[in-house]
């Protein structure tokens, strides 16, 4: 079993390191781009429900969230339900950023596409599936 874990997590290294997850796309770090991504997503998300679906501390999605405001990424809004509530939403800025980042990475997976066959596309979106969903059921 340990070799296994050791494979996987090696693999999990390269996939991030060749797919250039943490290159600066958009001028956009990884970190702010999921952030905008699951913005962008999960429509009237709150600073806490941010941090308890992404699985980070509250300190430091504030800190995140400050950051992209700054930078004119991110607006925020009093709920108008709830007062003590503040949305998050993408910025026209920010929409336009994470689009411009989404096409770079799309851009990098359609390279990939291009190597492989239907057959073996289909295998590797079937594994990544399973792959995802046992690790949701485990953390």
């Amino acid at each position: 079993m340990q070799n296994y874990i050791d494979i996987l997590r090696q693999q999990n290294y390269e996939l991030v390191k060749e797919l250039g997850l943490f290159k600066r796309r958009a001028g956009l770090s990884f970190s702010q781009r999921h952030i905008l991504y699951h913005i962008e997503n999960k429509a009237g998300l709150s600073i806490q429900e941010l941090s308890d679906f992404l699985q980070v501390e509250h300190s430091t999605m504030s800190r995140n969230i400050k950051k992209l405001v700054q930078s004119g990424l991110v607006d925020i809004y009093q709920d108008e339900k709830d007062k003590r509530r503040k949305i998050i939403t993408l910025s026209p800025e920010g929409e336009a950023r994470l689009a411009e980042a989404t096409a770079s990475i799309n851009q990098t997976l359609s390279k990939v596409l291009d190597v492989l066959e239907n057959e073996e596309i289909e295998t590797v979106i079937s594994g990544l599936h399973t792959y995802c969903e046992a690790l949701k059921g485990n953390s």
